[in-house]
């Protein structure tokens, strides 16, 4: 039962670790992402917005180069000239494959154990003399689930960076506003009734 209860603990925090990497990338990810789709597309057929796109620092780019580039994790974001986004791709892929390895080593650790427990209980595998069937079965399922969790969200780290090289490739094709902007600022607003608590928030303001 000790046993039991101590790797229930370790596994919850295992657990909140793995998911909070993996929501900080998410979001870190979405934010570069984000923070591309934002540029909106502003066109004129005007000479001065000609000319201005001609003298642009770097050309347009294909978005079908910039995706077949972007299988190979982190040329995409090269091609695009977006490298403030390589340590974030890279830091993902890393932190994916660590628990990835992790999870797979633990797992074929106790698969072992577990498949000498019931092949011959008097086996000489250490675990499978500490712990019974029950017990192996129960923490082998455990780290198959994450490795398995682990891999998928590795495949869909590595298709977010190709989207992501596509977009930004397709956004080099428009011409951007230089007073495209956005503020964000803290608002405390009281409220007209008497007595009553002023509401707090935050105020976001786009300008282009």
């Amino acid at each position: 039962m000790w046993f039991l209860f101590l790797r229930k603990s370790n596994s919850v925090n295992v657990n909140k670790l793995q998911n909070t990497l993996i929501v900080c990338l998410l979001m870190a990810f979405s934010l570069a992402f984000t923070t591309s789709a934002t540029a909106q597309p502003f066109l004129s057929n005007n000479k001065e917005t000609k000319t201005k796109s001609n003298t642009r620092k770097h050309p347009p780019r294909n978005p079908k180069k910039a995706m077949l580039l972007a299988m190979v994790p982190g040329l995409g974001q090269i091609y695009n000239h977006k490298y403030w986004k390589l340590p974030i791709v890279y830091t993902g892929f890393a932190v994916i494959g660590y628990f990835a390895v992790t999870n797979r080593n633990y797992y074929k650790t106790f698969k072992n154990a577990y498949d000498c427990k019931v092949t011959n209980p008097k086996c000489d595998n250490v675990l499978a003399k500490k712990y019974d069937k029950a017990t192996l079965k129960m923490i082998r399922d455990y780290y198959r689930r994450n490795m398995q969790l682990s891999f998928i969200v590795g495949g869909a780290w590595y298709l977010l960076q190709m989207v992501d090289a596509n977009v930004d490739a397709h956004l080099s094709h428009w011409n951007i506003s230089n007073n495209l902007s956005l503020d964000v600022a803290p608002v405390i607003q009281p409220f007209d009734l008497p007595h009553a608590p002023a509401y707090k928030g935050i105020s976001l303001r786009f300008k282009f």
